[in-house]
């Protein structure tokens, strides 16, 4: 009953949809070889001491700090939100970049450079080698790198100091003559982001700028938008541009540049107006390594999971209109990957025994392949889900979790009524999530959807029908 599809160019090619949940291969195959669990829930662990409430502009943590960027203030703060330190920026919106190195910060906010100092607290501008203008800036074999926005140049500072940016340690990109959008790290090479290519350098320890490029590592993937790069288990991912000026996904291993995007996925992206204003984050949950996008102008999220190549979507809220997930940005620190909310300055942690986007519904749907025995019309006399039942809550919605089912003979374009039944109350563990009489068709999918705060669980999805030849 359940693939891997993506309801996009075509429902009659496949009508699927997974909302808040992903799959999981199972080796030893127990009871099932793929089980389909909820994605985990947001709570909240502090909400920042930012200008106006403001969500933030740049997140980073580091080994012994947390630093962030809100409205046109840089703080370093504890793990529970207290202040340690402040920066003003010249500037008060748009998102920024930060990186460190061992023993400091630079910050690139697209008007000037910033540099903070653990040690002393201090935070001054980057002032005039500091290439004005750059929206990224990286740290990588001992130096600090930013790009010269609508240029091909890109500035290196001296090495471990940010501080100093000598006024010949600047380098061209010379593969193609597109200009440098981002700048980058992976694997300890130097990443360099353009418009309609990328190249990679290492340090190969020239003076007054050390990179070299390696010819043959370029590829023809342009850079869509600056903030949907994240680092996800040893490797890049981001939304590119093909020369024929589509966009799809792609993840950088080592040199190569893989398309991870489907069809179906593709098809959904490229008809958003806007695509540039992505931004992408990362974090992992077991052996799950998870690639998180967020479209704020087509108020769309994605989510991606290394492990099993699959695609799904999330949200934060029981619209039944798609919506964004609530999480932005993300930060490793202190044992834990910390989120900012795209619209507050509160921040979350995530919990795989939490049921809500700290206390909003988070909606489970799936929507199965499409059920036919060559094209012969078939009777469907009953569905059933295998899950993880007697969940219920002791209190409040949850204590009887019910589980929604509609269905589709058109191919996904119109739906029943909702049709309810019981996973069980708390204790009811031979509870059976099971509808019947759905009459005759020649081609069925169906709708499964639960917005109660409780343990999603599914092993396997069974149909009872009988096919009726056609003479």
């Amino acid at each position: 009953m359940f693939g891997s599809g993506i309801a996009g160019q075509s429902y009659v090619v496949t009508r699927q949809r997974r909302l808040n949940v992903y799959l999981e291969n199972r080796q030893d195959g127990d009871k099932t070889r793929v089980a389909i669990y909820g994605t985990p829930g947001l709570v909240a662990r502090f909400q920042a001491s930012t200008p106006l409430s403001q969500p933030l502009r740049g997140f980073l943590g580091t080994q012994s700090a947390l630093y962030l960027v809100a409205y046109n203030q840089f703080q370093s703060v504890t793990s529970s939100g207290a202040v340690l330190a402040t920066g003003t920026l010249g500037t008060s919106s748009g998102l920024v970049s930060m990186a460190f190195s061992p023993t400091q910060v630079v910050i690139a906010d697209g008007s000037a450079g910033y540099l903070f100092t653990p040690a002393t607290s201090a935070f001054t501008t980057l002032a005039p080698a500091f290439p004005a203008g750059a929206r990224t800036c990286t740290f990588v074999a001992g130096f600090f790198v930013a790009e010269q926005p609508g240029s091909q140049v890109f500035w290196v500072s001296n090495v471990n100091d940010g501080s100093t940016w000598d006024a010949l340690a600047f380098a061209s990109t010379s593969s193609y003559s597109d200009n440098i959008l981002a700048v980058d790290n992976l694997s300890g090479n130097l990443i360099i982001f353009c418009q309609l290519h990328m190249e990679f350098w290492q340090n190969a320890g020239l003076a007054p700028e050390p990179f070299a490029p390696i010819l043959s590592a370029a590829n023809e993937f342009g850079l869509a938008a600056l903030f949907s790069r994240a680092h996800v288990d040893q490797t890049i991912i981001f939304l590119a541009q093909t020369r024929e000026g589509q966009v799809q996904f792609v993840q950088l291993i080592g040199y190569n540049a893989q398309v991870i995007s489907n069809p179906d996925l593709e098809f959904i992206i490229n008809a958003f107006p806007t695509v540039s204003d992505a931004v992408g984050l990362a974090y992992e949950r077991g052996k799950h390594k998870f690639y998180q996008v967020s479209f704020p102008s087509a108020n769309r999220s994605f989510l991606y999971d290394t492990s099993t190549g699959l695609w799904s979507e999330v949200q934060t809220g029981s619209s039944v209109v798609p919506t964004r997930h609530w999480a932005n940005l993300s930060a490793y620190y202190a044992g834990a990957i910390l989120f900012s909310d795209y619209a507050t300055n509160q921040i979350y942690t995530m919990s795989d025994t939490q049921y809500t986007d700290n206390g909003q519904i988070i909606p489970r749907e799936i929507i199965t392949r499409h059920i036919l025995s060559n094209f012969n019309r078939v009777r469907v006399s009953q569905v059933y889900i295998d899950m993880e039942t007697g969940v219920g809550l002791q209190t409040g919605q949850g204590t009887n979790p019910q589980i929604m089912l509609q269905y589709s003979k058109d191919n996904g374009r119109t739906w029943s009524a909702e049709r309810w039944v019981s996973s069980g109350l708390v204790g009811q563990y031979l509870t059976r999530v099971v509808w019947r009489r759905f009459g005759s068709t020649r081609d069925a999918t169906f709708r499964i959807r639960m917005t109660d705060p409780v343990k999603f669980v599914i092993t396997e999805g069974a149909l009872s029908i009988t096919e009726r030849p056609q003479h």
